[in-house]
């Protein structure tokens, strides 16, 4: 696993070379079910029409389109990303025009107001960034009193068995899927090191107890291999 800050450039490139290849393979890989963990991941933010949503490494945008559906007309959606080449693909992909701003940038740093969205949302990013902890507080930053913070991504069961047959696809089928698709098989190799390298979704639940959120809930997908994690930060 390369670390930081060379772990940020590896990311940014990776994501570029697969860009085109992603929906794809992520179709493959989860049979498709990926495509139900995002609208729930967005169905838990609670958004309302008219409301600000960001959606942080929003890659090709399946989630920033949920939430531009959910606000609505009136509301607005923030899409931010690392890659440029992910965000050419989203751009490309929203065909009916919804109120999206798309932007280049890093979730370490995030160059938007405090308090200026009702949710915030992340999609198998946060094993990605070089700071989880930095990460996570420019979220609570950003986000407006009373509003959500809903993160999905891949998990750690609590059990032996289910955890081993989860390693045993993580790194040795989704390589394959991945590297036949896309012709990057390292790219595919780095997804079951990540999260390996990741804290589990039980250990997130405390990082944001700790950074001062509420109603923190870990939501366990596909027996644990996938989390959704929510949290609300308070009015005060």
């Amino acid at each position: 696993m390369p670390q930081a800050p060379e772990k940020g450039r590896y990311v940014q490139a990776m994501f570029d070379t697969i860009a085109t290849h992603y929906d794809r393979v992520n179709d493959l890989m989860t049979a498709g079910a990926h495509r139900q963990w995002k609208r729930q991941t967005v169905a838990l933010a609670a958004i309302t029409p008219g409301a600000r949503a960001l959606d942080l490494a929003t890659g090709t945008g399946d989630i920033a389109f949920l939430l531009a559906d959910s606000v609505g007309p009136q509301g607005e959606v923030v899409g931010l990303d690392f890659s440029e080449g992910m965000l050419a693909i989203a751009r490309q992909r929203n065909l009916q025009g919804r109120n999206i701003t798309w932007l280049q940038g890093d979730m370490t740093a995030i160059a938007l107001p405090d308090a200026s969205f009702d949710a915030v949302t992340v999609g198998y990013g946060l094993r990605n960034v070089t700071n989880l902890d930095r990460a996570l507080a420019e979220i609570h930053r950003v986000l407006r009193p009373n509003a959500r913070f809903v993160s999905l991504d891949l998990g750690k069961p609590r059990f032996r068995l289910i955890r081993w047959g989860a390693d045993i696809y993580s790194f040795r089928v989704v390589p394959l899927i991945g590297g036949i698709v896309s012709g990057n098989r390292d790219a595919y190799q780095y997804l079951p090191e990540s999260n390996q390298s990741f804290v589990d979704q039980r250990e997130l639940a405390k990082r944001l107890q700790a950074l001062g959120f509420t109603e923190v809930q870990v939501h366990d997908r596909a027996m644990g291999a996938m989390a959704i994690v929510s949290a609300k930060k308070p009015r005060s």
